[in-house]
């Protein structure tokens, strides 16, 4: 874990809304970065299948009734929770707009649908917000925009990311699984190219092929975004049920694949550390604080996407 940042946090309290990534990653996030004390719903931790976490930072941890905190405002609301109940605490918890900053993760909803009314609602709150689309924060990030700025636009820029699910490794039964309620190679997974390809300019997707391997289940995907005036073409594929570990940006000279980015997976475990791989990339998310990303353009690429495929 790295250092606190105790200038990051203010004296407030947060509230951290989940449980499995919410208490895995986000609250020892925001603890290394200051935070002194953070609200937990006695209800979320009901069912938890490894309380440990809850021990380790006992200190740390307030626990409240689902209607004991409404005269609290908070320095950190953090939303983890499956996209249904985001949708459905944006829309009827009084109290969410009562933080200094609203943190949603992705997807934003189940559906582009329901992800635009979010926005509009958002916009009615006039809460500080910042969605959690952690491509935007990885290590590698950075560096692989500005090779991609900088590549000759009759090329073909390719993005590969396949790996086995959890929820395929273990049999189990998720929302995270199901297309219709925010899961899925597109809108669980995808979701996160997706974003990063709109920050750096894409607008248009030109054609997308799809796989279930049962109804609902989307377990893998492809398509291709436009070439812009400043960008090339690029394809991407996402199989989330793969035989295969690899997370890859390339393009195509002379037959051969010139890679800009060459990893098993888009947060490698650090060798020796026994923290969860997106801990580091949760706590720059939260450190940095960047309000200026286009989220609107985002909703509209994955709109854009699922008008191409029949579902």
């Amino acid at each position: 874990m790295i250092g606190r940042d105790t200038n990051l946090i203010s004296n407030l309290p947060s509230l951290l809304h989940g449980s499995g990534f919410a208490l895995n990653v986000y609250l020892p996030a925001l603890i290394n970065l200051g935070a002194k004390k953070i609200f937990i719903s006695k209800n979320q931790i009901q069912n938890l299948s490894s309380p440990k976490v809850l021990e380790e930072y006992k200190n740390y941890i307030l626990y409240f009734d689902e209607n004991e905190h409404q005269d609290q405002l908070f320095d950190y609301t953090i939303i983890a929770v499956p996209p249904e109940k985001q949708y459905s605490l944006i829309f009827h918890d009084k109290n969410i707009n009562k933080t200094n900053t609203l943190i949603l993760e992705k997807p934003l909803a189940s559906s582009p649908i329901k992800a635009f009314e979010i926005l509009k609602k958002l916009k009615t709150l006039k809460v500080p917000y910042l969605i959690n689309y952690s491509f935007r924060y990885a290590f590698w990030y950075k560096k692989l925009s500005s090779e991609i700025y900088k590549l000759p636009k009759n090329i073909e820029l390719f993005f590969e990311w396949k790996f086995k699910a959890r929820h395929f490794i273990h049999k189990r039964e998720t929302w995270k699984k199901i297309h219709s309620k925010g899961g899925g190679a597109i809108r669980f997974y995808g979701i996160h190219l997706i974003a990063i390809l709109g920050d750096m300019g894409y607008l248009q997707i030109e054609d997308a092929n799809v796989f279930f391997d049962i109804f609902d289940h989307l377990t893998s995907f492809s398509c291709s975004f436009k070439s812009t005036s400043s960008l090339p073409k690029c394809q991407i594929l996402i199989n989330s049920d793969s035989s295969e570990n690899v997370f890859s940006c390339y393009y195509l000279k002379d037959k051969k694949k010139i890679y800009l980015l060459d990893l098993q997976a888009p947060f490698p475990n650090k060798l020796g550390f026994k923290d969860d791989p997106r801990l580091d990339n949760t706590e720059r998310f939260l450190k940095e604080k960047k309000f200026n990303f286009d989220n609107l353009s985002v909703i509209n690429l994955w709109k854009s996407l699922e008008e191409k495929i029949s579902i």
